[in-house]
């Protein structure tokens, strides 16, 4: 039985003496072809617990002879043999790896459909590509199988808590009807219990007018979204709305960061540096509601005299960004004052969709999108906690028991028109 297993081994390297001997057109793809069936059976073995011929008490099943697949790589075709076992379990981890990297080509794929990349071009960069080339029917079916698999992800239910959720929007233009128009593309992103960010929704809408909002937060609650004790967003007038219509009474955070921008528009540009390091000592992490509200009066007297314009509208304003003073840990604050998370999403979306320039329809927009933040979600839940959750449950035990502050239900304060 030893001889048989290092006869395989020899097999193995005699052919690929023999491959370097030859004189092959393709022999980059042959070398990697050899090396990835040694590979396929060098797993089977191991899934076996006996090699070819041998008798062993670890033996769990048995060969099943072989299943011939073809695999498409950057360097040709590889025309494989995949080895079978009797239980039917095993399958080699190094096609499902390239599975997942099938995923990957079909989004790469639907990319350049959406671009509007002519057959004829389509097919000279997959077949570059993979040494394949793929007809426009082909890409247009890799395109439906991807858009089944993102609206299963987008339509999700959301069955966990998510205390923080943060929303925010960005444009790209698309056709409508032969014009091209300003299509807004709604994202949220939630942060769960188990203080992991997920990405919750991305839809497409013709603007951001009351109804468009109205319906992305409404599709939310109708997935399960609860446990929610901060929203955080810009000053949008169809957000709040929509918020207060389907989840009336749960606190808000304005923003600073766009709050900040509306702040320095209002004072003389000598004086934007002066409102903007007053802001911020407001806003200091480490402040209680209380100081935070305190150093906030004082700064609205102090501009009561020079710009009672900016004082008033601080004094009807500001408050709105100082919810997350009363509802979550010094820890947390610096990480959902601001909707800047959502916003470093959408600079990536924007530099993936520079070169499409413009869509040809929402779909086509959607399907990219979704494509890319269905990644970058799986990349979130399964890499480190972006907050420790228990430090909120630590908070909200201290302001119970504390007397100094006591908490009260915040009913949409900054929600006012």
């Amino acid at each position: 039985m030893t001889s048989k297993k290092k006869n395989t081994k020899k097999n193995g390297k005699f052919q690929l003496e023999d491959l370097l001997a030859t004189d092959s057109e393709n022999l980059l793809a042959e070398i990697l072809q050899l090396g990835v069936q040694q590979l396929m059976e060098l797993e089977r073995d191991q899934h076996i617990g006996a090699a070819p011929y041998e008798r062993s008490d670890q033996r769990r099943t048995s060969r099943n002879g072989y299943k011939p697949r073809q695999l498409y790589t950057r360097v040709g075709t590889l025309h494989l043999r995949v080895p079978q076992t009797r239980d039917g379990a095993f399958y080699p981890s190094i096609l499902e790896r390239y599975q997942r990297s099938e995923k990957a080509l079909v989004a790469a794929l639907a990319e350049a459909y959406v671009q509007g990349v002519s057959t004829r071009k389509m097919a000279k960069v997959t077949e570059r590509l993979l040494g394949k080339e793929f007809s426009a029917s082909t890409i247009s079916r890799f395109s439906e199988q991807l858009d089944t698999e993102l609206e299963a992800w987008r339509s999700r239910p959301l069955p966990q808590d998510y205390p923080y959720v943060k929303i925010d929007a960005r444009y790209e233009r698309c056709r409508r009807d032969g014009i091209i128009v300003d299509m807004a593309v709604l994202v949220a992103i939630g942060v769960a219990e188990s203080g992991h960010r997920h990405v919750l929704a991305v839809e497409t809408g013709w603007g951001e007018s009351e109804a468009v909002w109205s319906r992305f937060i409404k599709g939310l609650k109708e997935r399960g979204l609860s446990g929610v004790q901060l929203f955080v967003s810009d000053n949008h007038p169809g957000i709040k709305a929509a918020l207060r219509d389907h989840y009336s009474g749960i606190p808000w955070q304005r923003c600073q960061y766009h709050f900040l921008g509306n702040a320095t528009e209002r004072v003389p540009k000598k004086q934007e540096e002066q409102i903007q390091e007053a802001l911020q000592r407001v806003w200091r992490k480490e402040n209680s509601y209380r100081q935070a509200k305190a150093r906030l009066g004082e700064l609205i007297e102090e501009l009561e005299g020079p710009l009672p314009d900016v004082a008033d509208w601080l004094s009807e304003e500001a408050p709105q960004t100082l919810t997350v003073f009363r509802v979550a840990p010094e820890t947390h604050r610096r990480r959902l004052r601001t909707t800047n998370a959502v916003e470093r999403l959408h600079q990536e979306l924007k530099r993936r969709s520079k070169p499409v320039r413009i869509f040809p329809n929402p779909d086509s927009c959607l399907r990219l999108f979704g494509a890319m933040l269905k990644e970058q979600h799986e990349d979130w839940i399964t890499g480190r906690r972006y907050l420790k959750m228990n430090q909120l449950e630590e908070f909200k035990k201290k302001q119970k028991s504390s007397s100094e502050d006591p908490p009260k239900k915040i009913h949409q304060p900054a929600m006012a028109e």
